[in-house]
C-alpha cells in the first residue's frame, strides 16, 4: 500500500529518519537512505515523500520505493468535521476501565482483596504503560523489541489499563488490536492472582508473628 507523508525526522550521519502520515492517527514510518527509488538530493525534513509501506523483521512499518513529491502532488488528509452539537461519547474501554477502578478501590477499601492488591495492580499499569513507551521508542530506533507476550503477561496481571492508556496516547501497536477479550483479565485469572497474593499475605504474617 502506498501512502504519502512528511519527513518529520531525519540523521544525516546515520541515513535513516522518521517519515509522519498525513493521516495524524497513523503510526511513524522507518525509512533508510537506501529505501528510496532513485538517487537524488539528501534528504531534508518537511520534504514530502510517496513511498511503499511494509512491515519489517523488526516488526516496525518501513518506506520501500520512495520519491519526492511536489507539492501539486501532496495529497492533505482531512479529518472530518467535528460535531459541535453533541459532546465526545467515551468508548467501551473507557467506561470499562473506570468501573474497573472503582471496583478496585471499593473491593480494597471494604477488605474484599487481599492486602497490597490494589498496590500490585497500580504498579502493573504503571509498568505495562512503561514497556508499551520502550517499545515504540526501540521500534523508532531500530532496537531489539519487547516482545509481546511479556506486554499480554503484564496486562493480564492487571495493567491492561495503562497498556491501553499507553497504545492510545502513543498512538503505538493501535492497528493491531491488542486489547480484546483476551487481554482483559478473566474470573478464573482475578482468582489466580488473588491466591497468589492471600498466600503472600499468609506468609508475612507468619513470618511477623515467629
Amino acid at each position: 500500500m502506498r501512502d504519502q507523508g512528511r519527513l518529520v525526522e531525519w540523521f544525516d550521519d546515520k541515513g535513516y529518519g522518521f517519515i509522519q502520515p498525513h493521516d495524524a492517527h497513523k503510526d511513524r514510518v522507518f525509512i533508510h537512505i537506501k529505501d528510496f527509488a532513485r538517487t537524488g538530493p539528501r534528504p531534508i525534513v518537511g520534504c514530502a515523500l510517496e513511498y511503499l509501506v511494509i512491515l519489517d523483521e523488526r516488526g516496525r512499518y518501513r518506506a520501500q520505493q520512495a520519491t519526492y513529491l511536489k507539492a501539486s502532488q501532496v495529497i492533505e488528509h482531512r479529518s472530518k468535521p467535528a460535531q459541535p452539537t453533541s459532546a465526545k461519547r467515551w468508548s467501551a474501554m473507557q467506561v470499562g476501565i473506570v468501573i474497573y477502578i472503582v471496583f478496585m478501590l471499593i473491593a480494597s477499601f471494604s477488605k474484599l482483596l487481599p492486602p497490597y492488591t490494589l498496590l500490585f495492580v497500580s504498579l502493573m499499569n504503571v509498568l505495562s504503560y512503561w514497556l508499551y513507551a520502550q517499545d515504540k521508542e526501540a521500534a523508532q530506533l531500530g532496537n531489539r523489541r519487547i516482545p509481546e507476550q511479556t506486554l499480554h503477561i503484564v496486562d493480564s496481571l492487571g495493567g491492561w489499563c495503562g497498556g491501553w492508556i499507553a497504545q492510545q496516547k502513543l498512538r503505538h501497536k493501535t492497528q493491531k488490536q491488542i486489547f480484546d477479550l483476551r487481554t482483559i483479565v478473566t474470573y478464573q485469572d482475578a482468582r489466580n492472582i488473588l491466591d497468589i497474593l492471600e498466600i503472600r499475605t499468609q506468609f508475612i504474617f507468619i513470618v511477623e508473628v515467629i
